[in-house]
């Protein structure tokens, strides 16, 4: 044996390489079938040494690799030995070009660490394998960093000083655990547990660093940092400075849509409950982490959004008093249900939700006690966490609901229902169909807010809305939605009774609109209320709305004041420069013209002249639909009577034959015929000789006129009996042509 042991050595230390190659091949050999003698360790390790570290043959290299793990994996290794091992690959680790050779040193050196139970070893070269294993970690191939990945560990297991050396690989670790392949990034969360085990302090560095690669990473590695994070919860202390930190990862891992991470997460979760204090310690943690999860409500990333939300769900669902950092908390979910991102928005009305279910009374509060004029809790944002809160405490309240509730649902459903909103609907349905006891007062503003809501994008707002009604009817006494409109509409409208001073978001504007124009139910009370906005108001918004509703329901208003009518529309048809007044003049003369016939406007010798002077103006109006209104009430007024400035008037008619618009020369042409048609069967043409020869010439001269077929039936209608007509002469003439 000991002839064997010196043949070898000095073929290992031969300097021809065939030598070196021989002997390296046959104790490879003998290494894979465990034919060595573990002994062979102590007289070949300096030769082996020598080899990997200086022969510049990559295969001898990578057999006296091979030969060293082979000793050192089933041989024991002296202190001297695993120092000199230790600051071998220290110095030869980053000179090595071949990723084989550096995999196999790493494994060499995981062999001898767990071959070594002398503490004080460990002590003496603790440096050294700090430098070691940080050179492993940092190294291009994957598999050297699995394999000191594997060293870490081992050292956590074997070394009783590994606490100092734990904060060291904390760097190295987390640059991989972002950048290199699934199964590496695997076993660098793995390694981390010892270390934050070993070293809490690092869990500063770390978990908050794995929360932001969460949504990044595939399901196996979510699965390794939720046993990781699982484990270093029940090992440290929990009140650890740093324990707060591992909570947002398992909370995370619940949600998550993996089976396998949220069962392990909820393993985790159960054993964590379990513990004595946890209730306690949870609180605790909770408010620690609420500043991180404020910061994160507005990070750009929308990843952390989403599980900023997550986790804000998370806690509000496990926490035991969910008041505690209820402000906060109600400023964050305001904020995130109005993300972009539909998830964001997704959880934090769950939330919102379960904070109804416990403490509606403080959450509503807190939104009743925002400033009116504060822009995120009076936009939508803040009405879809108000109707989520109302919608938890109506579900989880099956009985008594204390009544200051109720009065802030009611109170903040008014402040919110200047919003065109579905949301606030569906929380008013709840409220009225579940019956939960609002008295009268609150019942009253909550049919002004539904009568004031505006309508949405949905098709079935109005019909939703129009079911809403019903129901407040009941609650108060009437048989019929009409008979409550009509009986409570001028006290609802009395909160701001002066028009003058409404804009197109005041609730009592809404509200006249939605009974006038959808209801169509304008009485005595809401005609002289419109009459009186359209004579007050300085919006011409509400002006125009307020003349397209009387238009629209002129078939069907049931009472009206004519002389009040005449006087409201004649004032808004006279000329006023601009295009706002041009589209209000416009709705007053169309307006007008519904008036006439539908017989709410009354055209007779009493205000002939004054309707006629108004609009003869208006025949030659810049906007096509003021002319033609105007060119129609003229015709009734020529139908009903003589006007003193008659021939101005058919004088006027006449020069719109030639109007740019078709449907302004056809009206007029038609109002002509109708008007002759109309005097000369009354026997009184002596009135309209002569304009009948303008209208011929015009007619019978005019190549633009549309229709030529038109022109002609006027003739021929009113050529029927032209001897009641003084025509002779050189005028007779030219009618014959």
């Amino acid at each position: 044996m000991e002839f064997e042991k010196d043949v070898v050595y000095k073929q290992l230390e031969s300097e021809d390489k065939s030598t070196r190659r021989a002997a390296l091949i046959d104790l490879k050999k003998r290494a894979e079938k465990r034919q060595l003698d573990e002994h062979l360790l102590s007289d070949l390790f300096d030769p082996l040494i020598k080899i990997v570290s200086s022969d510049k043959i990559d295969n001898l290299r990578e057999y006296a690799s091979i030969i060293l793990l082979a000793l050192t994996t089933h041989g024991s290794i002296s202190a001297t030995q695993f120092q000199a091992l230790v600051n071998f690959s220290v110095d030869r680790f980053e000179a090595e070009p071949s990723e084989e050779i550096r995999l196999t040193l790493a494994k060499v050196n995981h062999a001898a660490i767990l071959n070594q139970n002398v503490q004080p070893v460990y002590l003496e070269n603790l440096e050294k394998l700090t430098q070691l294993v940080k050179l492993a970690v940092r190294d291009r191939f994957g598999e050297v960093v699995k394999e000191a990945c594997e060293i870490i560990i081992a050292l956590s297991e074997r070394n009783e000083y590994f606490r100092l050396q734990a904060d060291f690989f904390v760097e190295p670790l987390m640059q991989h655990v972002k950048s290199q392949p699934m199964k590496v990034r695997v076993m660098c969360v793995k390694a981390l547990e010892p270390v934050m085990i070993y070293s809490p302090l690092t869990i500063a560095n770390i978990a908050p660093q794995l929360e932001v690669f969460w949504s990044e990473s595939s399901p196996l590695v979510k699965l390794a940092m939720i046993r990781t994070i699982g484990k270093v919860s029940l090992e440290i202390e929990p009140d650890d400075q740093n324990f707060h930190l591992l909570f947002p990862l398992i909370l995370l891992g619940r949600c998550n849509e993996f089976s396998e991470v949220s069962d392990e997460a909820e393993r985790i979760w159960q054993v964590l409950t379990n513990q004595p204090e946890f209730q306690r310690r949870f609180a605790k943690c909770f408010s620690k982490l609420v500043p991180k999860l404020l910061a994160d409500t507005e990070n750009w990333n929308n990843d952390l959004r989403i599980q900023s939300a997550q986790l804000i769900y998370q806690f509000v669902r496990e926490i035991p008093d969910r008041k505690l950092e209820l402000p906060t908390i109600m400023e964050i979910l305001v904020f995130q249900s109005g993300d972009d991102q539909a998830p964001v928005r997704n959880w934090a009305c769950k939330a919102a939700r379960l904070i109804g279910e416990t403490c509606a009374l403080e959450a509503l509060s807190w939104l009743s006690d925002q400033k009116q004029e504060d822009p995120e809790t009076t936009n939508a944002s803040g009405l879809t966490i108000y109707s989520h809160i109302v919608h938890g405490f109506l579900n989880a309240v099956q009985s008594y609901y204390p009544a200051r509730s109720l009065e802030l649902c009611v109170q903040l459903a008014v402040k919110f229902s200047s919003l065109k909103d579905i949301s606030l609907l569906e929380c008013l349905e709840t409220l009225v169909e579940k019956d939960v006891g609002i008295p009268v007062d609150l019942m009253n503003q909550l049919l002004s807010v539904t009568l004031s809501l505006e309508g949405s994008d949905q098709s079935d707002f109005l019909s939703r809305k129009m079911s809403l009604l019903q129901p407040i009817a009941s609650r108060l006494g009437f048989s019929n939605i009409d008979t409550m409109i009509q009986q409570r509409l001028p006290s609802l409208l009395a909160s701001e009774a002066d028009p003058a001073r409404w804009t197109t978001t005041s609730p009592p504007w809404k509200i006249l609109q939605f009974v006038a124009r959808d209801m169509k139910m304008i009485d005595n009370f809401v005609f002289d209320l419109l009459c009186q906005t359209i004579a007050a108001t300085t919006c011409p918004e509400i002006k125009l709305k307020s003349f397209n509703m009387l238009t629209g329901s002129m078939s069907h208003i049931q009472c009206t004041d004519p002389a009040q009518l005449q006087t409201m529309l004649l004032a808004n048809v006279k000329w006023k420069p601009g295009r706002s007044a041009s589209v209000l003049r416009s709705s007053a003369a169309l307006c007008a013209y519904a008036a006439v016939q539908h017989n709410k406007l009354e055209i007779i010798p009493s205000n002939i002249d004054v309707i006629a002077n108004s609009f003869v103006d208006l025949v030659e109006d810049e906007a096509v639909n003021t002319r033609l209104a105007a060119i129609r009430i003229i015709q009734r007024c020529l139908l009903a009577g003589r006007p003193a400035n008659l021939d101005s008037i058919l004088t006027t008619l006449m020069g719109r034959l030639n109007d740019v618009s078709k449907d302004i020369r056809q009206g007029a042409m038609a109002g002509l015929r109708d008007v002759f048609i109309h005097w000369r069967g009354q026997g009184d043409p002596c009135a309209m000789e002569a304009k009948f020869i303008d209208l011929v010439r015009v007619l019978a001269r005019d190549d633009d006129l549309p229709s030529k077929t038109f022109a002609d039936g006027i003739l021929q209608s009113m050529l029927v009996n032209l001897s009641k007509m003084d025509i002779t002469g050189e005028k007779g003439s030219e009618v014959v042509e």
